[in-house]
């Protein structure tokens, strides 16, 4: 692949013909040790990583020029993930193969660049997310029990946090268990979440349910898929 990361001697002319350019979505995996890594700083690795592998990312314009690149529902510290989209904008047409080979030899071993397409669909169409919540400990069966007669509650209030409100609301409302399960030890918890423009963070209601068992657990958080409002893979 040849090495071409800036634009920053395009024409104006130039830059008004890659603005009409469609955007590439890079979907990725984030486990393992990946997890501790903040948004903050997986955007300064695929940064490193794309000037690295020699990608043609067009850099926006003006005083302070910057790779144009947007993460469709960032992922919450501490959480892995299986469905992570990234959207590049390039300067010129490249082998999507290609592309993906030389970013996973730049990257860390534990995020994984799965495929590479064209945007289909804005982030603004996303509207939930699957999750698996994993518990290790020396009862999952009594843990699973446990669960079951937390969740029957008819509300289960928590605070929510964002930028513009602090407030108490129904997870329940927010929060839909999809199955439970226990194999090999750990259980499980299969949920839909509501995402998107109105986002709503799992272990807001996991954490609540922790406070109430008295023995120690291990939670693992696994992003599984993200979702439009007619229940279809965010593409």
């Amino acid at each position: 692949m040849v090495t071409e990361t800036a634009n920053l001697m395009n024409t104006p002319q130039r830059n008004r013909e890659i603005e009409q350019m469609p955007n590439v979505r890079v979907f990725y995996h984030k486990t393992g040790r990946a997890k501790y890594i903040s948004h903050l700083d997986i955007t300064r690795c695929m940064q490193r990583s794309l000037k690295r592998a020699g990608i043609p990312v067009w850099y926006t314009q003006g005083f302070n020029p910057h790779m144009y690149m947007t993460f469709a529902l960032p992922l919450p510290l501490g959480y892995e993930s299986l469905c992570e989209a990234m959207d590049l904008r390039l300067t010129r047409p490249v082998d999507f193969e290609e592309m993906k080979e030389a970013l996973n030899r730049a990257l860390p071993p534990d995020i994984r660049v799965q495929r590479i397409a064209l945007q289909q669909k804005k982030p603004q169409v996303i509207a939930s997310a699957d999750y698996e919540i994993r518990w290790t400990c020396d009862d999952p069966e009594q843990l699973k029990r446990a669960f079951e007669a937390f969740f029957a509650q008819p509300e289960i209030m928590v605070t929510k946090k964002t930028k513009k409100f602090v407030k108490e609301v129904n997870a329940k409302e927010f929060f839909q268990v999809k199955e439970l399960c226990v194999k090999d030890g750990v259980f499980s918890v299969f949920c839909t979440t509501v995402a998107g423009t109105t986002n709503f963070n799992p272990t807001l209601l996991t954490d609540r349910f922790v406070e109430t068992v008295s023995y120690p657990l291990h939670q693992q958080v696994l992003r599984l898929r993200v979702c439009d409002e007619e229940g279809h893979p965010f593409e």
